[in-house]
Parts: structure tokens; sequence; C-alpha cells
């Protein structure tokens, strides 16, 4: 079998998804071949691991904790010319590849070249239509954005949704959450802070790959001063140094093995992030991107297993009523073997 895998490349956790998925299949056939198309983060993560063909994708240029749609039309105004491209060149290496089935997180042109090549087209996202009419206080901005997702959904016959809960739709596939590695797969604790080189369990604050998390992790650098903990901070492109009680690293392969010893985590609402601290039972902290439908919509499915702040006001308070509070979270029972679910349904949409 060959699958054409598509991957936006906004920041890791697709790519981090999709890479779990594809490690799935070649568990289960070595001989299955493997092509992804792929931008910005994704195309940095795949590059190296697997054939790849670089494509164009979204460009976010938010500096701040707020999802702008304005700007990202603007932004993003000549996107679907360059998918008109990149869908002819997508469609030229495809026919050389000649896959029997495209894998799409969250890449609009995946249902297209799908019905180009006349192949099925799975899409896989963490966006739920029908979580979404539950949220309160919706407004049109995050209106529009739900429709547009809506959209590319209904162009794909084959939409996947991890989820936290289990959950049953007469319209959607839910499957359960995807994460890199069991806890029960990494050395013990003690073991792994020898290896990492840890004083104490430190506080985690996630950012993904994107540029949104730059100014909440400017308030934490400089709120972490008067706090007696240490934090490692990863993602986004940060000209910050380690000193003191803070480290940071862009990027970690190993990143789970920092998760497995930490303490709590501050996080941005990303599905990826939140899976693994749920996974390994970690205390969050989340800071949703304002206006950030998916994001949002995270947050809320989550409002009572983690503590959740919509803006960035009083920072330094907020982190320490968290911190004086990890006892009361109560952490989320979530089923963590997705991966091998999108593997079965293809296998069994290949097989009709």
């Amino acid at each position: 079998m060959k699958i054409l895998f598509l991957t936006t490349g906004v920041s890791y956790g697709d790519a981090i998804r999709t890479h779990k998925i594809i490690e799935e299949f070649l568990k289960k056939d070595k001989k299955i071949k493997i092509k992804i198309a792929c931008y910005n983060k994704s195309y940095e993560y795949f590059k190296d691991k697997y054939p790849v063909i670089k494509i164009q994708g979204y460009k976010f240029t938010a500096k701040r904790m707020h999802f702008k749609l304005l700007k990202f039309i603007a932004t993003n105004y000549f996107l679907p010319i360059s998918w008109i491209f990149s869908t002819s060149k997508l469609k030229k290496e495809a026919k050389k590849f000649k896959p029997d089935i495209i894998i799409s997180d969250f890449e609009p042109i995946g249902p297209p070249l799908g019905l180009l090549l006349k192949v099925p087209c799975i899409f896989v996202f963490g966006y739920d239509p029908e979580v979404f009419e539950s949220i309160p206080n919706k407004n049109a901005k995050i209106f529009i954005e739900s429709k547009f997702f809506e959209k590319i959904y209904n162009t794909s016959k084959h939409v996947l949704i991890p989820f936290f809960l289990k959950k049953k739709s007469k319209k959607y596939h839910y499957i359960n959450l995807i994460v890199r590695k069991s806890p029960n797969k990494l050395p013990n604790k003690s073991t792994l802070m020898k290896k990492l080189n840890l004083r104490k369990s430190p506080i985690l604050v996630m950012l993904g790959g994107s540029s949104f998390g730059k100014l909440l992790a400017n308030k934490i650098k400089k709120t972490a001063k008067k706090i007696n903990e240490d934090f490692i901070i990863f993602g986004s492109d940060l000209k910050m140094k380690s000193k003191g009680n803070i480290k940071y690293y862009k990027f970690k392969e190993n990143f789970l093995e920092y998760l497995k010893v930490s303490k709590a985590v501050i996080t941005l609402a990303g599905q990826m992030t939140l899976a693994e601290c749920i996974a390994y039972k970690k205390p969050m902290m989340i800071f949703p991107i304002k206006d950030h439908v998916e994001q949002l919509q995270n947050a809320y499915l989550l409002r009572n297993n983690a503590y959740v702040k919509y803006d960035l006001k009083n920072v330094e308070k907020s982190i320490k009523e968290f911190l004086n509070n990890l006892n009361k979270i109560k952490s989320l029972k979530s089923n963590i073997n997705g991966e091998k679910q999108v593997v079965s349904y293809v296998y069994k949409l290949i097989n009709k």
C-alpha cells in the first residue's frame, strides 16, 4: 500500500500526530510506502525522516495571544492560487507515486487532490462542530472560522476526530487521542531526572512551533524569577537564553521524558500537547489563543480538568494560584490509541 500524507506546518503538533500514525502503519506492514506533502514546521520535522514534497501553506504573523481573522485573510489572500499550483505539483508527484489513499491532517488541498487522483482522502483534525454549538458567548469571528472548518469537513467523506472523551455521532467518526508514547514505555522518574540533569521536577511551558506563544513566554520569564520553581520553556522562535531558574529549548525530540518528570504544564490549547498531558496525568494551566476556534473548543472541553485562563492579565497571580492548587485539579481519563483506529479505518476502507 502507498499512502500520501498532507500535514499542516503551523506548529509541530500536527506533524507529530502524523508521524505517530505513520509509525503505526509501518508497524503493521513495513512494506508500506510513505510520502509526505508539507511546509514550514512540518517540513522541518519530516525532511530527514521520510520522502517529502514541499508545498505552500498558511502563514500566521500574530505575535500576541490573539488569532486575528482579517489579518490572517490578508496574509493568506493568494493562498488559493498557491493551492492550485501546489495541487498541480502534487498531482504530478502523486501520479508517479500512485497513492492508494490520502491522509490529511488539516490541509484543505487533501480532498480535492483525492478527487483529482480518484483515491479516498481521510481528514484527521481535532475540531468538533458538535462541541462548537455548546460553547457560550461565540462571536462572529469564531463563527466564520467554524464554517470554514465545516466546509472543509464536508468536502471529505471520511473525517476522523481525535477526542478527549468517548463519543458517537451519526455524521463524524470519533477516535481516541493520539500521543507519541505511553508513559509506561519510558524509564522511571529517578532515572530520567539523572539523565536530564534536573535538580527537581520542573514546570514545563509548551508553546508549540507557532508565534502565538511569544507574549506568554515573555510574561512567564518575568514571573519565574519571583517563584521558587524551575521552568523549562519549549517551542516558538524566541530570542531567549537559559538563565537562572529558566531553561529554553526550541524543540526537543525527547520532550516526553521532560513531561514524565514534570510537576505541571503551562501551555496553549493545541490538542497534541493537551493529549500528552492527559496521558501523563499532569496538571495543566491552559491559555487558549483568543478567537482561535479549535483552541477555544479544547479549553471548553477541559474546563473542569484544567486551570483555564482566557487572557494574560495578572499572570504572576494566576501561576501562583495554579501551583498552589495542583492537587485540586482532577486528571481526565482518556484512551490513547487513536493511531491504531486510524490504521484500522484505512484497512477497512481499502478492503471494501
